[in-house]
């Protein structure tokens, strides 16, 4: 077996990226990486006539195969990306790939996507921004308070190419972030959606008011918006049915962590 060729995204050949499956699960993001919209690393046997293709992610390090790759390699692969942080893969149930994987993963678990939303629905019936709170675009001040600001850096690299990229809402009382929600990272005319909400103010109808406002801007963008989370994460799972989400299935989630030194 031929080590594997590290590819820049400018190089990705219409081969490469059509090995590729569109549907895989969180499949927009091998997809950002393929076309270098969010940072990541690209690995083929060959970039022009390629027989198997690996793209991984850098926020996460979710990683994705394409094509016929021998199991030695995806072993090997797994292994080498174990060790410079963790790596993680969303599979469909039934995938061939399932068949590859080494064995004894730390985490394997179910997880959840959401596609399809029912536009033109709003799901902000009855809530209202509260008294003494203001809903704002997320700008370069609030992004450096952020909960998720090290993911957002690891799809981007800098804040102002998160912010150009990608595009966000923030409830904020005064000087205090209460909730943020963020659409960042996009291809296949897919945006992906994500929120977090501080601690001290859950169930309150906050996420639901700041994904919504961050749904609304990314359709008006003409994008069709995503959702993911684990199967357990059941509030996420209820936020993803009450924003208008048509589509929901369950793929296999399996993460391998860096060894403890």
């Amino acid at each position: 077996m031929s080590e594997p060729i590290l590819v820049p995204p400018h190089t990705v050949s219409p081969a490469l990226r059509a090995l590729f499956d569109e549907d895989q699960p969180l499949a927009l993001r091998g997809f950002a990486v393929l076309d270098g919209s969010i940072r990541g690393q690209i690995w083929t046997d060959d970039p022009i006539t390629p027989t198997w293709g690996a793209a991984q992610e850098w926020a996460w390090g979710t990683l994705f195969f394409g094509g016929d790759p021998p199991v030695k390699l995806v072993h090997e692969l797994i292994a080498q990306l174990q060790r410079e942080g963790g790596v993680e893969l969303g599979l469909w149930p039934d995938h061939r790939y399932n068949q590859l994987l080494p064995p004894n993963p730390d985490d394997d678990t179910w997880e959840l996507e959401f596609t399809n939303r029912q536009q033109g629905t709003e799901p902000t019936a009855g809530l209202a921004v509260p008294a003494g709170c203001e809903l704002v675009p997320l700008d370069a001040t609030w992004f450096e308070r952020c909960r998720y600001r090290d993911a957002y850096l690891g799809y981007f690299g800098t804040a102002e190419r998160a912010l150009a990229q990608g595009f966000g809402f923030c409830l904020v009382k005064g000087e205090e972030l209460l909730c943020e929600a963020f659409a960042g990272e996009s291809a296949l005319g897919l945006i992906e959606i994500g929120v977090i909400t501080g601690e001290a103010y859950y169930q309150r109808g906050y996420a639901t008011l700041c994904c919504a406002r961050c749904i609304q801007e990314a359709e008006a963008r003409s994008y069709r918006t995503y959702w993911n989370c684990a199967k357990t994460n059941l509030g996420s799972a209820a936020l993803a049915r009450k924003l208008g989400y048509q589509t929901e299935r369950e793929y296999r989630f399996v993460y391998w962590g860096a060894p403890e030194e």
